[in-house]
């Protein structure tokens, strides 16, 4: 189901995702996404990039599964 921009008013069927850097308060840096409208480029949704927090958990684990911190 379709969504409209609220700023162009677009029918947004699909979004275009873009990678971010995220930093939060203590300076911790995150790799982000950031989804927009097709037509007007309009950030619709920011978030943590599901990928590579995937495999930034992954690697912390086979470091920790090898006895390393």
């Amino acid at each position: 189901m379709a969504g409209k921009c609220p700023k162009c008013q677009n029918m947004v069927g699909s979004v275009r995702a873009e990678q971010i850097n995220i930093t939060n308060n203590a300076g911790n840096a995150f790799a982000g996404a950031a989804y927009t409208c097709p037509h007007c480029q309009t950030i619709l949704s920011v978030t943590v990039d599901p990928f590579a927090f995937k495999n930034e958990i992954a690697i912390e684990l086979m470091k920790r599964m090898r006895g390393g911190r």
